[in-house]
């Protein structure tokens, strides 16, 4: 009886101990994200016990867990998080980056991938850095923060365009990436808001790239936008900047009587009189042009989201004020982002525009400098301005190029819609159906008005404008694409796997139309609609390409050690004949990650926290070229004769090879990831070689086919190979003081593997000079000329000279002041045989270290970069030294034979017009060394939340920010960041520059505008 009672009181003591412990079980749904949305990947586990699960790609999770328990959320690069439970059903975590931490989150293509499981090489730059750049041009944040990545911008010209070179130069056409905005596909980025950018990815290698095809063979730029943050309240942000751009370095000109003695002086070392009388004039001319410019940067942003929805709406006015007279640059933004999820939908969307207006003075350093002894202004003749009279200064001539810049007017509208929306649907449980579609929308507006001038009877074809002309040109491009894709993911037992397959479709309309105008009824006129009888002109054409594309990637991990990874990609592109094969390509690329660090027999006190090695093999291909570069096309102004009459006819003046294909790519890559020292120092280091085979060259044919113009033919190849180190120490005991320091180190190796026969860049003098050359076993664009050993001092030297030997002819024209040119091949002549690489354009290595920190209230930044063993053609010394028109450079107070001048020492050669030994002539006096060292910026803040103290303040900050603080180097021009340039290219369409690839130009200054140094204070307020 009573076990019988014991028994039943047993059972009703087991069954309310599990009705009540069924009771206390809860299921927790939710969402982790962080201050830019959703978190994927993140580990949620039950505290004290081995019950978790991770986020999906939504960052959402669901957990049942006993009603009391504590749930800890952690994810590498953010801080762990605990929660009490204490009954709820719903909980949404924020988690905050960990600084101390690597971050390890990145944006690959058509997704995103922990950095742990990246086998690519992959360079991440965040808003933080991002914002410390006041500049029209957001790609100006990436120098010296991403290695291996070079940013060039050819001066200081506001809204001036941008080359991004990664991983060096790799074909003969085109360099520029490819950029991903939130998944529409751009062919760059100035004309976004630098604030509403989130972060900016770089794929710099076949593995990461090869997703995007054909397209991404000189790497590819993803940019993520702002959309928000789920379950956050209303936050209006706003931000102004203004501040001043100010002239940060000037050149030594001569001056009035300066350059009057000098024309003397060259006049008498040619044998003619000396008798040119100074006028008493003495204009600066560079002062006149150098001015301070304002710059303004307004904006607001209103951020906030419900239960799986975000969104971010911003506004923006950016105008800059440049040092160069007659530019300056107005960008205005808009943008509108949302995220919705519901159920198993996500639908995201991303809608900007933007309009960019561009005033230009293209007279600044093109040409001749305008000489001192013409006045500033003069009133009496037609336009209000004079140019020099070369008869009264010894046959000098050239124009006003500052008077130009007044009387010209240089306008250029850009106008940008670019809108991107992207729908995804989970079948089943890690089964994702998706499509993105993307529209990009560009329309340009230029106009060029000249009004009428008589500035001098001197070089009438610039000073004389007897009818005034306008030109009007526009233009729009219409590119969308589309791209379904397929996406499971899986988790098994040790195994993780990630299959994508999808398919692409690019169209891009170019649509162009241009009329000039001569002769107008007034200089004022800036529409031609009203006056079809004077147009001299006119012009346009459209160009339509197409490319298809199906794509597949595998991303498997075991163990949480090994990693795999397999691309394959097919592309069409219509720029290719469709004969053949030669209109498609397949591309794949394969890697893999071996994550040592998590090794059993990886000890637990190791100095390392985490340790990967990767490597990786793909291939990459271009089709980065003109349209219809397959075709023959027919000149109409190819006249024929019948009967003695003149008739017009078509003919086929230029050949084509039909043949012609993709440009392809082997890229090998290894490379190292590592966090040591309790999570405070990261290090990441690739090595790769990249073979650019069948680039496309202009190879040159035979005068017996009929025509003298190269046909562009895949003949060439080129080598690159470098050294990457990116690496990054956080800093923070819990004190006051918290810095981060990071340091990024890259080397170029380049080498052209093969080539038909030499190739020259453009010419860039009236002279007809071509520094660049394009030759087997040396790097792209290298410099092309005679060798100086010093100056001849006196006529001993010309006649005791081993190297003219066998030259009578040329000692006989020799005289003291002359170079003394180097007998390359020992001859004993001095010929184009002793041409010989003057220098490379191509940097050795370039670096850059970046430091912010916090102290209390305070916080502060700066960034440096630089470049090392490049060299820089300085063009402008031919016309600042021995052309015969315009000024010249103060150095020339020096010169062999001027009064002085210590002819034993100076390497300035004589002035002279003739010339006749070819001092002019490209050689080493020309190349300068263009390594440098920059402080790009520096920035200091101040939080005022706690001294506003108002409660519907949530952050106040004031700073202080200054841009091109200081420059250590030796080269002697405005600045050694030059660029490229298409300058001397010949005339194009209705004066404009070629579509030559400027490339071809790289490293010559024509005369590049100086760059500013900048003075901002700002405030960033949020309520």
């Amino acid at each position: 009886m009573k076990k019988s009672h014991l028994k039943k009181l047993l059972v009703l003591l087991v069954f309310i101990y599990a009705n009540s412990a069924f009771a206390q079980q809860n299921t927790i749904t939710g969402t982790v994200s962080d201050a830019d949305g959703p978190l994927p990947g993140v580990n949620i586990v039950e505290k004290g016990t081995t019950n978790g699960v991770t986020t999906d790609f939504d960052g959402n999770y669901t957990i049942t867990v006993g009603d009391n328990a504590i749930l800890v959320f952690s994810y590498i690069g953010y801080t762990t998080f605990e929660a009490q439970v204490a009954g709820k059903t719903s909980m949404n975590v924020v988690l905050q980056v960990d600084a101390q931490a690597l971050d390890e989150v990145v944006i690959v293509g058509f997704g995103s991938q922990a950095k742990v499981d990246v086998t690519g090489a992959i360079s991440q730059i965040k808003q933080e850095e991002i914002k410390q750049i006041v500049s029209a041009d957001p790609t100006n944040a990436l120098q010296g923060r991403l290695a291996g990545v070079q940013v060039e911008s050819g001066g200081g010209q506001p809204g001036a365009p941008t080359n991004v070179i990664v991983r060096g130069i790799s074909s003969l056409t085109n360099t520029f990436p490819l950029y991903v905005v939130d998944g529409a596909i751009v062919d760059d980025i100035t004309f976004l808001n630098p604030k509403d950018i989130i972060d900016i990815q770089v794929l710099k290698d076949a593995t990461s790239a090869a997703i995007y095809g054909t397209r991404a063979a000189n790497g590819v730029i993803i940019v993520s936008t702002n959309r928000g943050t789920a379950n956050s309240a209303p936050k209006v942000s706003v931000d102004i900047r203004g501040g001043a751009n100010t002239v940060a370095r000037t050149l030594d000109f001569l001056d009035g009587p300066e350059f009057v003695q000098f024309l003397n002086q060259r006049s008498a070392n040619e044998g003619l009189p000396a008798n040119i009388v100074d006028n008493g004039v003495n204009t600066d001319f560079q002062d006149l042009s150098l001015n301070s410019g304002t710059i303004q940067d307004i904006g607001f942003n209103i951020t906030g989201g419900g239960e799986g929805s975000s969104y971010y709406f911003s506004s923006n006015y950016y105008d800059e004020e440049g040092i160069v007279t007659s530019t300056d640059f107005q960008r205005i933004n808009i943008r509108l982002n949302s995220r919705f999820n519901f159920g198993k939908w996500k639908i995201e969307e991303s809608l900007s525009y933007n309009q960019r207006d561009l005033n230009q003075n293209p007279f600044f350093g093109s040409g001749t400098f305008t000489a001192p002894v013409v006045r500033a202004s003069a009133p009496e003749r037609l336009g209000g301005f004079e140019a020099i009279d070369s008869n009264l200064f010894g046959g000098s001539g050239g124009t006003n190029n500052y008077a130009l810049a007044q009387l010209v007017d240089d306008q250029t509208t850009q106008r940008n819609v670019l809108g991107n929306f992207k729908v995804e649907y989970e079948v089943i449980d890690g089964l994702t159906l998706g499509l993105n579609y993307g529209v990009d929308y560009r329309n340009t507006y230029v106009n060029f008005r000249r009004p009428r001038f008589d500035m001098s009877p001197t070089d009438a074809q610039v000073n004389l404008n007897a009818l005034n002309d306008l030109t009007e040109v526009r233009g729009e491009i219409l590119s969308t694409n589309i791209e379904p894709t397929i996406n499971y993911k899986n988790s098994f037992g040790k195994h993780d796997i990630d299959v994508l397959l999808g398919g692409a479709r690019q169209q891009i309309d170019n649509n162009s139309i241009a009329i000039q105008a001569e002769g107008l009824p007034s200089d004022d006129i800036t529409n031609i609609a009203g006056f079809t009888d004077a147009i001299v002109n006119s012009g346009g054409g459209r160009f339509l390409s197409r490319i298809f594309s199906v794509f597949g990637r595998v991303n498997y991990k075991f163990d949480d050690k090994y990693i795999f990874n397999a691309i394959v990609r097919r592309d069409a592109s219509s720029r290719f004949s469709a004969d053949g094969d030669f209109n498609s390509i397949v591309l794949p690329a394969f890697s893999a990650g071996w994550v040592i660090s998590n090794e059993d027999f990886w000890p637990e006190d190791s100095v390392f926290n985490l340790l990967k090695f990767r490597a990786g093999y793909g291939e990459l291909a271009s089709q980065n070229i003109g349209d219809y570069l397959f075709q023959s096309v027919l000149n109409p102004a190819s006249n024929v004769s019948f009967n003695n009459t003149t008739a017009g006819g078509f003919a086929i003046t230029s050949l084509v090879d039909p043949n012609i294909s993709f440009e392809t790519a082997e890229s090998t890559s290894f490379g190292l990831d590592a966090v040591l020292l309790d999570n405070k120092l990261s290090v990441g280091m690739d090595y790769y070689v990249r073979n650019n085979n069948d680039v496309l060259a202009a190879v040159a044919v035979p005068s017996t086919t009929g025509s003298a113009t190269p046909v562009t033919q895949n003949a060439a190849s080129i080598r690159n190979s470098g050294f990457e180190l990116q690496a990054n120490y956080d800093h923070d005991n819990g004190g006051d003081f918290k810095f981060n320091v990071g340091l990024t180190f890259a080397t170029f190796s380049n080498e052209l593997t093969a080539l038909p026969n030499p190739l020259v860049g453009p010419s860039i003098d009236e002279e007809g000079n071509t520094p660049n050359r394009f030759e087997v076993g040396q790097p792209i664009g290298f410099f092309f000329g005679f060798q100086n050993d010093g100056l001849y001092r006196s006529q001993g030297d010309i006649d005791n000279d081993p190297a003219l030997a066998n030259d009578p002819e040329r000692r006989a024209i020799l005289q003291p002041g002359d170079f003394r040119r180097v007998d390359i091949n020992g001859d004993g002549q001095i010929n184009n045989d002793d041409r010989t690489n003057l220098g490379s354009p191509i940097p050795d290595f370039t670096y850059g270290i970046n430091f912010n920190g916090t102290y209390k209230n305070w916080d502060f930044g700066l960034n440096l970069n630089g470049v090392q063993g490049n060299e820089i053609y300085n063009a402008q010394l031919f016309t600042g030294t021995f052309f015969l028109d315009g000024n010249k450079f103060g150095f020339l107070r020096n010169a062999f034979g001027s009064p002085g001048a210590d002819n034993a020492t100076t390497n300035i050669p004589r002035a002279s017009l003739p010339n006749a030994a070819g001092n002019q002539l490209p050689s080493d006096f020309f190349v300068e060394d263009g390594s440098y060292l920059r402080l790009r910026s520096i920035e200091i803040g101040y939080d005022l939340t706690q001294v506003i103290d108002l409660p519907w303040v949530s952050s106040a900050r004031v700073f202080y920010n200054m841009q091109n603080v200081f420059t250590i180097t030796g080269y002697s021009g405005y600045d050694p960041e030059i660029g490229s340039t298409l300058v001397g290219t010949g005339g194009g369409f209705f004066g404009f520059p070629n579509n030559t690839p400027p490339i071809l130009g790289r490293g010559i200054d024509l005369g590049a505008q100086p760059r500013p140094r900048t003075f901002i204070l700002g405030l960033q307020v949020s309520f």
